[in-house]
């Protein structure tokens, strides 16, 4: 059987980072607002696609 969780781990782990890092970044380097909240919206929404995607895989009980 194929394992199909790891995009899953790789949205949530992508988003976690992009989450983390923009405060981060935007410490050290003049980011304006619109950059921060598009990375700061797109690391949670990759976090969301890594969850729903996690949890549809559990209810196909196709990982364990």
């Amino acid at each position: 059987m194929k394992n199909n969780k790891k995009p899953a781990l790789a949205y949530l782990a992508i988003g976690l980072l992009l989450v983390v890092l923009s405060p981060i970044i935007s410490r050290y380097l003049a980011l304006p607002d619109f950059l921060k909240g598009f990375l700061n919206g797109s690391g949670l929404m990759l976090e969301v696609i890594g969850l729903v995607t996690l949890q549809s895989l559990k209810k196909n009980k196709q990982c364990l």
